[in-house]
């Protein structure tokens, strides 16, 4: 078996390649070898062209020769034949960039030469003789290339696939350093959980607090109801996006209540009250450009969105929760005034506000641990799946068990 880092196996396969292929290889050198001669001797020709110009023409005709001679020279200069690195696509390269060179060489013999073909006739049929030469040999190439270089393409095209091992395994170790340090952040926050519920706890022997928690409680379900009804913010930000850049046009919206919506949309919904008019107006609006596929979402994003959307108008869900919203609200308010009066207010409102701070956070941290952790074991299954097909294709190219072992930094 063949063992090998992800580091060191592209070394090792281009010289087990090489050894592989090594007749074809070595013919491709011999064409290599003579395309470069015949480049040189091209130059060559272009150096006889000046002598010859020097002698027999005027000054004028002189700038065209120098003209001429620097065009095709820099055409040369920026043709690179393979050396080292010898494959298909470099060579494919090194083809196009020779009918790039015939091409600039007859528009601009085109454009110069009439001013003094006479003087360099001679130089002319050298010209015309290298470049049916390197005309010949750019064919040979091309042939070579379509009719034994087959399966060395295909041996070669597998190492275009390595950048995306090296890319998963890059992404598995950022998930890994995001996903540690959300760990260590939701430790941190549910131990501060912990500490202000085991204070509230003490605080909450009297009656009124106990009744407090329990409607703030019920409050607080009812808000994540209304979120995950309302949890299309992607399609939302998405279709703010668009208006704001001008790139569709949606008539009858009210661009900032489609920003505040986005910003606080239980905020918003309470404040519009019953029948929630603009908001019915927005989803109307917004099912109806995903239905067009105007916002580009992908199609299980759209899907979902506008299922979401059909079940707010079908159900009526979300309007009984918004006055349950409400009514919870002012249940809360009559409390609150209770226990301010009996002075114990402002220390449950410092208390509460904690823990509802630290609930959020903790609610975010633990989203963000889940979908990180979602997306490392993505990677993970990613990287095994592409590896074994990799090894695979390598294998059979080798013709040897081949293992591509892949070290993480952490």
């Amino acid at each position: 078996m063949i063992e090998k880092d992800l580091e060191e196996f592209e070394e090792f396969y281009k010289e087990k390649l090489e050894s592989q292929f090594f007749k074809l290889r070595r013919a491709i050198k011999k064409l290599l070898t003579e395309i470069r001669e015949n480049l040189f001797e091209i130059k060559v020709c272009l150096d006889h062209f000046l002598e010859t110009g020097k002698e027999k023409i005027d000054q004028k005709a002189q700038r065209s020769l120098n003209f001429f001679s620097d065009r095709i020279r820099k055409e040369i200069e920026e043709i690179e034949i393979p050396e080292k690195e010898i494959n298909y696509d470099n060579m494919m390269e090194l083809l196009n960039s020779i009918k790039r060179l015939f091409t600039s060489i007859n528009e601009i013999a085109r454009k110069s030469l009439p001013k003094f073909h006479k003087e360099v006739q001679a130089e002319i049929k050298e010209l015309n003789y290298i470049t049916r030469k390197l005309g010949k040999k750019q064919a040979d190439l091309d042939t070579f290339l379509r009719k034994k270089y087959t399966d060395v393409r295909n041996a070669e095209n597998f190492l275009k696939k390595l950048p995306k091992l090296f890319h998963l395994k890059d992404n598995i170790e950022h998930a890994k350093l995001d996903l540690d340090e959300f760990k260590k952040q939701l430790e941190e926050r549910n131990k501060k959980q912990e500490e202000l519920n085991s204070n509230l706890l003490d605080l909450e022997k009297n009656e009124l607090f106990k009744r407090l928690e329990v409607e703030k409680d019920n409050l607080f379900q009812l808000q994540l109801a209304i979120n995950d009804e309302i949890g299309f913010k992607k399609a939302l930000k998405k279709l703010r996006f668009e208006l704001e850049k001008g790139t569709i046009h949606v008539p009858n919206i009210d661009l900032n209540y489609l920003r505040d919506f986005i910003k606080n949309p239980i905020k918003i919904l309470a404040n519009e009250r019953k029948n929630l008019p603009k908001f019915t107006s927005l989803m109307v609006q917004l099912r109806h450009s995903l239905e067009e596929n105007r916002l580009n979402l992908k199609t299980d994003t759209k899907q979902k969105t506008i299922e979401q959307i059909n079940a707010i108008f079908n159900e009526k869900q979300l309007q009984e929760n918004i006055e349950k919203y409400l009514q919870l609200k002012d249940e809360i308010k009559e409390i609150e005034l209770v226990i301010l009066e009996a002075g114990l207010a402002q220390k449950l409102d410092d208390l509460k506000n904690e823990i509802s701070i630290n609930t959020v956070k903790l609610e975010h941290i633990q989203n963000d641990f889940e979908r990180k952790n979602k997306d490392y074991t993505r990677y993970l299954g990613t990287l095994k799946t592409e590896r074994e097909e990799f090894q695979n294709s390598i294998e059979e190219i080798l013709k040897e068990k081949v293992k591509i072992n892949i070290t993480f930094s952490f």
